[in-house]
């Protein structure tokens, strides 16, 4: 599935060896999308006290950063608290670090800058949370932010602390941050498993057989799927899922529901910023119950049915 040989991982699900220099120079030099101007910025929750309870909950920080608390422990996942190199953020963050909390865990899925933010990571460091990282992140974490006390997993391997689970899942895509540094390190998603509760978080990935292959493993309850960034296609589908792939990869985990997520933040790709949500909600409208759209900063408990 995937291999590690001469300081690079490759294998079957490294989508980067799908691309080439001049698939990306024929998107950067002569495809030119159409403009859409109306566009509404997604609204974000005005809850400043929503992360101030004891009870488990899933909240979404906006593009592929959330806070979840299992067990009573946090987990901080992909944390993006502002700008990334090259693309500014289109809507603000919805909390301040401050109100955070304490994070027991930080999750990265993959060293890409808009899921590998160095001054959000800084900005995190001072909580001394433990990193749950794929392998060879550890060295590069510690080296950019100074966190140090990490754990790293190859694909299918666990950190099991206090009740909580976490396992490291595959995921189809790559990872880069130089010229020199492709696939160096691992990327995947995470199960997050606690008293019979089950979260799967995607990261990005393109659609693949791993969907199956997780959902057998994993009883999954809720699932974290990015529905963003998928134009030019002839690009894009070897790394990000479009909605209806989303779907069809929830539908191939086994999950009972799922929360849209890598839209609407950053202008990464070619689709207008609201097109995924919009693409997203047509195909939810005709399952209903099965998507769960959350805010920026908004709050769902185990305890309630639907989205608060």
């Amino acid at each position: 599935m995937i291999r590690y040989s001469k300081g690079r991982f490759s294998g079957k699900f490294d989508s980067a060896r799908d691309l080439s220099v001049w698939k990306v120079l024929q998107w950067k030099l002569f495809q030119r999308p159409s403009r859409k101007t109306n566009i509404e910025p997604l609204p974000v929750a005005d809850r400043s006290d929503a992360l101030a309870q004891s009870e488990d909950f899933i909240c979404w920080l906006s593009h592929a950063s959330f806070l979840i608390q299992l067990g009573g422990r946090r987990i901080l996942i992909d944390p993006v608290f502002g700008d990334i190199p090259f693309y500014k953020r289109q809507i603000p963050a919805p909390y301040d670090i401050s109100q955070l909390g304490k994070i027991d865990y930080l999750l990265l899925s993959h060293t890409h800058y808009d899921h590998f933010d160095v001054p959000s990571l800084k900005a995190v460091a001072p909580l001394h949370p433990k990193a749950l990282l794929p392998l060879k992140m550890g060295k590069l974490l510690q080296k950019k932010t100074g966190i140090a006390q990490t754990a790293e997993c190859d694909w299918f391997e666990s950190f099991e602390e206090g009740g909580v689970k976490i396992t490291l899942v595959p995921a189809k895509h790559w990872g880069r941050r130089g010229i020199f540094d492709k696939n160096r390190v691992l990327w995947g998603g995470y199960v997050l498993e606690y008293g019979g509760r089950t979260v799967y978080f995607a990261g990005d990935t393109a659609y693949g057989e791993h969907f199956k292959t997780i959902g057998e493993k994993f009883d999954i309850d809720i699932a974290l799927l990015p529905i963003g960034a998928y134009k030019p296609e002839f690009i894009m589908k070897h790394n990000h899922l479009n909605p209806q792939e989303a779907f069809d990869a929830f539908s191939a985990l086994g999950a009972r529901r799922m929360i849209p997520m890598h839209y609407g933040t950053f202008k990464l790709t070619d689709e207008p910023l609201d097109e995924p949500l919009q693409w997203m909600e047509t195909i939810a409208k005709k399952h209903p119950g099965k998507v769960l759209f959350l805010k920026p900063g908004e709050v769902w408990r185990w305890d309630q049915p639907e989205v608060s």
